[in-house]
């Protein structure tokens, strides 16, 4: 009975990593430009790899952690100057309060107390250079398609724009970069892809997350009912063997 027991186990486990995941998306269902993140990838079992070993018991195995949709959340028309989307492929480029400069959708930017342009999170948006964008005090703000930022100072004479900066974007394909231990998008080892501004940028709008909270709570649903059927196994198998050991005893 061990090896019903230690199947069950194993598919136990995984259904624990799947609600772990789709309780996070559903918590950032409501974040600008958040990935949904995906289940690991089952690739075979133990016992096919091993062949020689573990030859009573036949385990899962899954990789691909981290894995993330690269979808396109639904755009909606903000009216606000510093929200900015991007309208196809690719990433802003942020340096987040703690770590490394990381790859983003959010596009909820402000201007900070310190004049940074920021988003919700408070990473601070980089530019074509890896420098923070710093936004002097303005009457007017554009973001052209390119993404070269354009103000009309507070303290210059009206109809008179500036050309303070451009937003770093890049691309990645998918499998090239990953969410990493602090939930930011890196390339696989940490990196960065270089910014390259081939993407485009709608100003006044703002990608939603890619989470369908229907769909996560659904499939949480059949998760559930997996663990369930798993511990009946258990149970059932925890009583098969009871009732064996039962035959084996001697009468009184």
């Amino acid at each position: 009975m061990d090896r019903l027991i230690f199947t069950a186990l194993n598919s136990i486990k995984f259904a624990q990593e799947d609600n772990v995941i789709r309780s996070n998306n559903l918590a950032n269902s409501s974040v600008p430009g958040f990935r949904r993140d995906l289940e690991p990838k089952a690739v075979g079992s133990s016992f096919m790899e091993t062949m020689n070993q573990f030859e009573t018991r036949s385990f899962a195995m899954r990789e691909g952690k981290n894995r993330f949709s690269s979808e396109a959340g639904q755009f909606e028309y903000t009216q606000q100057p510093t929200d900015l989307a991007i309208t196809g492929e690719g990433y802003f480029v942020v340096q987040p309060k703690k770590g490394d400069p990381a790859l983003s959708r959010r596009g909820d930017f402000r201007v900070d107390a310190d004049g940074s342009l920021v988003d919700g999170a408070g990473s601070k948006i980089l530019d074509a250079g890896m420098d923070p964008i710093e936004i002097p005090p303005y009457r007017k703000l554009l973001i052209n398609e390119e993404g070269q930022i354009f103000i009309e100072p507070l303290v210059g004479e009206p109809g008179v724009t500036e050309n303070i900066g451009q937003v770093a974007s890049a691309q990645a394909e998918d499998g090239t970069v990953k969410k990493h231990g602090d939930g930011h998008i890196r390339n696989l080892d940490g990196t960065l892809p270089p910014p390259d501004g081939i993407a485009r940028f709608a100003q006044g709008y703002l990608e939603s997350s890619n989470v369908n909270a229907v769909d996560e709570l659904v499939d949480s649903l059949n998760r559930q009912r997996g663990y369930e059927l798993n511990i009946k196994m258990i149970s059932m198998a925890r009583d098969i063997d009871e009732a064996s050991a039962s035959l084996m005893r001697m009468p009184n």
